[in-house]
């Protein structure tokens, strides 16, 4: 008989080989350095999204009239292939809210990555032979939101932001809170 390593916790019954976590962020700054750390996600429980770009101005704006349809068409229909249900959605111009219903982890990463990929060739206008460079700041942010109270600021939030972008309510500046991871 050989001689096997014995671990100290039962993987099967760890919460971390399961999938969950007490985390409920990740991405964006909060996990710079921190890239081996899965991302949270709690089928059970929508997930607010937010993929930002600086260099998303101008003819490379997200709201350019020529983008606007495609990027709002493209997400939902990434969504319904891939078992994702978009609760809200908001086009700021050089950012993008989503408010989503994932069922499970394959599903979640083909979605997010997908429409990564579409979105910056779109605006981009890069194809193979043409490249542009990076078009993303960082990975996209990503938090698990609690039902109830939770979950009605999370689709207020997202509402503001769609509001503010149409130009129908001011922009008020708001603080950004340090996160932990």
């Amino acid at each position: 008989m050989k001689a096997r390593q014995l671990y100290f916790y039962d993987l099967k019954k760890s919460s971390k080989a399961a999938g969950f976590s007490r985390r409920t962020i990740h991405g964006h700054e909060s996990q710079r350095g921190h890239r081996k750390l899965f991302r949270p996600l709690d089928p059970s429980k929508p997930l607010h999204l937010v993929f930002r770009s600086e260099r998303a101005r101008g003819a490379w704006s997200l709201r350019r009239f020529k983008h606007i349809e495609h990027i709002r068409k493209m997400t939902y229909e990434l969504a319904g292939r891939n078992q994702v249900k978009v609760i809200q959605y908001a086009n700021a111009g050089n950012h993008l809210h989503l408010l989503v219903h994932a069922r499970d982890r394959d599903g979640f990463k083909r979605f997010t990555r997908t429409l990564t990929g579409l979105v910056a060739r779109l605006v981009t206008g890069a194809k193979k032979g043409n490249a542009v460079g990076k078009f993303w700041d960082s990975l996209f942010f990503s938090r698990v939101v609690e039902w109830g109270r939770d979950y009605f600021t999370a689709k207020g939030y997202v509402l503001q932001n769609e509001l503010e972008a149409e130009g129908l309510i001011p922009y008020k500046p708001r603080k950004r809170p340090k996160l932990r991871p």
